[in-house]
């Protein structure tokens, strides 16, 4: 059975949970999902819900401080059609991998960016975990109960 995204090539970048589940969703409906994962593991798979933000994906392990795995993310990023990430305010343009250098190769490229903050650099160094994010920025009080 296809579905609504069939034929869609996706690049997963993220880590955590967001972004993960953002992939999951795409991939249920029929998008082809690649995760990339850094050397040994998404960290989040050492959490009890992983095996179902992973699903329906395919993974590559590279190294995106290393030059030589990132031209390979480079190279997949210019045959998909979205790239997933989740890097902090200026972490994905350290590497290299930010909307507007992978676009120069892939001019039809989609990035969703997934932050806690924006891409506000005066909140670079707040952890976005979910809960602090939903805490300071009052859904938890708009929640409660």
């Amino acid at each position: 059975m296809t579905g609504v995204l069939d034929g869609l090539v996706v690049l997963d970048l993220s880590q955590g949970i967001a972004g993960p589940i953002t992939g999951m969703l795409l991939a249920d409906h029929g998008a082809r999902v690649t995760k990339i994962e850094p050397p040994g593991g998404d960290p989040s798979r050492a959490l009890s819900g992983s095996r179902v933000w992973h699903r329906g994906k395919r993974s590559a392990f590279l190294d995106l401080d290393d030059a030589r795995d990132r031209e390979q993310v480079v190279a997949l990023a210019s045959v998909a059609d979205v790239v997933l990430e989740s890097f902090g305010p200026g972490g994905a343009a350290r590497v290299g991998l930010d909307h507007a250098s992978l676009q120069e190769r892939n001019p039809r490229l989609v990035a969703c960016s997934i932050t806690g903050y924006g891409d506000l650099e005066q909140h670079a160094d707040r952890v976005a975990i979910d809960a602090l994010v939903a805490a300071r920025t009052g859904h938890q009080w708009e929640s409660r109960g």
